[in-house]
């Protein structure tokens, strides 16, 4: 039934607008009307039948089956609600509603109106503050993976999503500092399912080495076959391309096996990477991703340090135009920076360079200096500095075989042969300690990681050498603070107990020659050399790796 309107003038007092004036109000009621739907677009003639066909829903209420709104049932409910407290009539039989999953589900199930009794209890709640904070609910139940609940990445979710994706926001925020510092990775790799696939496997494999998370490890195997049936597929195209997505996967799949600590299947992918670049015109032809560039990179710079072998690429000069160090952390960097090693009669100039690196490197990554520093220029920094580690020549052998020929009896009275390898194994300790140095602090590596065991070997057999004393060498090249830092270096990641209750003695045996006895003195002692307040933490209140001095401590001042 149409509703009734009376139209009344407001000018002067109200009154009931007589038979002409109600003709002329209306009359400008309906020209307005019109002058305002001329400009709109006008519908073409099936156009306006099709949509007054739609509207019209009392007309064809006997020639279609048209579902009321929650509106209409709240209005004619009575019409719908049976005295019986059916939900229906006989012969006659309901669409299943759109509201909500709950409804649909028991409608579906019992077949006996639940529905109409839910109708009926919103029509008793209406305009209640519980009806309008009603949320409507999913027809998913997106808890399975809740990182993709609309399934828009490449790959089909899993339930380990969320695990991995947490992870990846768990990691130490310096982690990513070198190889992303753009923070362009995940955004990229999100696009691609090979690399996606890598990339989920390479934090699976961060979970189980860091958290513990042995579940992840049929993931990280998934993963990772997923991954490299994608290369092949991709590659055995008949227009297929090295494409830097191709290039990207295989060089995360050399990152995961660095960090699984299998460096002969990491070679394996280094080479087919190398000859990918190759195909693409060399290094230089991936420049425009940055990510990708330091990537790989910084692969080939854990696979060096793994071997002990010279990076396969030249310095590259990554981002010139990158902020400088801040003038005031120059100048407090000015008042503690080490320059015992330009003592050194071995490197003393590339090892002083290293430190004088370092130490401004961990003093920005310091917590009071947390978030003030550029990312660009602290990776730059820190790749320029390990480029400058990895690029001094193995001297290892000049101590090796020294040592092996004095326990064999010959060689004892070679002085010079033996200045020549007491320097080499000062050398190829700070080396070893500055790469632990640079994968625990600041690159965040999880301590029982393949790389640390080599590098700590390597630093045991520079310091734990047969006939000599550590203290005398290290004495004559006049750098026992720099073997403090080597030490406390060691004694932060290495995991078995009786391996740390021997470099504790070692470093127990230094301080007391140096007359270090409190706490407070050796926090000093490494604030001159390379430091990071954060990493060795010393309000650590039990005794992992992250607390080591208040065990140091109590070796050392035996309290």
């Amino acid at each position: 039934m149409a509703r009734q309107y009376e139209f009344f003038v407001t000018t002067t007092k109200p009154h009931l607008p007589n038979g002409a004036e109600r003709g002329m109000i209306r009359r400008l009621v309906m020209r307005n009307f019109f002058d305002t739907k001329t400009p709109m677009p006008q519908m073409d003639i099936p156009e306006q039948s099709s949509a007054t066909t739609v509207m019209a829903r009392n007309q064809l209420s006997n020639r279609f089956r048209i579902q009321r709104s929650t509106h209409d049932n709240a209005t004619k409910g009575g019409k719908l609600m049976l005295r019986n407290g059916k939900g229906r009539s006989k012969g006659k039989r309901r669409l299943s509603p759109i509201g909500t999953t709950e409804a649909y589900s028991m409608d579906q199930i019992t077949r006996k109106g639940y529905y109409m009794e839910k109708d009926a209890k919103e029509r008793s709640r209406e305009g209640t503050v519980e009806s309008v904070l009603k949320i409507p609910k999913l027809r998913i139940d997106p808890s399975a993976h809740r990182i993709d609940p609309f399934d828009i990445l490449p790959i089909p979710g899993t339930r380990h999503f969320d695990m991995l994706f947490q992870l990846y926001k768990s990691a130490p925020k310096t982690n990513s500092i070198a190889i992303d510092a753009k923070n362009t990775w995940p955004a990229w790799a999100i696009h691609d399912a090979g690399l996606l696939h890598a990339t989920l496997a390479t934090w699976a494999i961060y979970g189980v080495l860091a958290k513990g998370l042995t579940e992840l490890h049929c993931c990280h195997l998934k993963h990772k076959s997923d991954a490299i049936n994608a290369i092949s597929s991709k590659l055995t195209e008949p227009d297929g391309v090295v494409s830097d997505k191709v290039i990207g996967t295989v060089l995360t799949l050399a990152n995961f096996e660095n960090l699984f600590g299998a460096y002969d299947t990491a070679q394996m992918h280094l080479m087919a990477l190398n000859q990918m670049l190759t195909a693409r015109g060399g290094l230089f032809a991936i420049g425009h991703n940055d990510g990708l560039l330091r990537g790989i990179l910084w692969t080939d710079f854990h696979t060096a340090a793994a071997f002990r072998t010279p990076p396969s690429f030249p310095l590259v000069c990554l981002d010139p135009d990158a902020p400088l160090l801040p003038d005031e952390l120059m100048e407090e960097a000015a008042y503690k920076s080490p320059t015992s090693p330009l003592q050194l009669s071995l490197a003393a100039t590339e090892c002083f360079n290293i430190f004088y690196r370092l130490h401004r490197i961990a003093l920005a990554m310091s917590s009071h200096w947390s978030g003030k520093v550029s990312r660009l220029t602290l990776s730059n920094l820190l790749y320029h500095m390990q480029h400058i580690v990895l690029s001094v020549p193995d001297r290892s052998r000049n101590f090796i075989e020294f040592d092996r020929e004095v326990q064999a009896g010959r060689n004892e009275g070679e002085e010079d042969q033996r200045k020549r390898a007491d320097a080499a194994s000062v050398v190829e300790g700070l080396l070893a300690a500055t790469l632990i140095f640079v994968y625990s602090a600041l690159r965040g590596l999880p301590n029982n990681a393949k790389i640390f065991s080599i590098l700590l070997g390597r630093l045991r057999i520079a310091i734990d050498r047969p006939g000599t004393s550590v203290v005398e060498v290290w004495g004559r090249e006049k750098n026992l603070k720099m073997l403090v830092w080597v030490l406390v270096v060691a004694c932060s990641i290495v995991t078995s107990d009786e391996d740390r209750a021997w470099w504790i003695s070692k470093l127990s045996d230094v301080c007391g020659i140096l007359g270090i006895e409190r706490q407070v003195e050796l926090e000093d002692a490494m604030q001159h050399i390379a430091w990071i307040d954060i990493f060795f933490n010393l309000g650590a209140s039990k005794e992992d790796t992250q607390g080591t001095f208040k065990v140091e401590q109590r070796h050392i001042g035996g309290g």
